[in-house]
């Protein structure tokens, strides 16, 4: 072994906590739940919220993904 050390010949790798793309929101029941598919796997929440406030569900997703508020609101004109 070198006088580095053990740590000196292993590779690392960089995970984004927070991706910027790929955040989803779903429907399932009485809530709506955002996942991220690609980075975390379809099982995992990272977010929930009632029924009734899926505008805030949406809205949230949108500014994880880098989009605006105003270019989710213009989708719904």
């Amino acid at each position: 072994m070198s006088s580095k050390g053990w740590f000196a010949s292993m590779s690392a790798s960089v995970i984004p906590l927070v991706p910027r793309t790929g955040f989803t929101v779903r429907r399932v029941g009485d809530r709506w739940e955002l996942v991220n598919s690609r980075h975390y796997g379809r099982g995992v929440v990272l977010a929930s919220w009632p029924r009734e406030r899926h505008g805030e569900a949406f809205e949230h997703c949108y500014r994880l993904n880098g989009r605006s508020i105003e270019e989710l609101r213009a989708a719904f004109r």
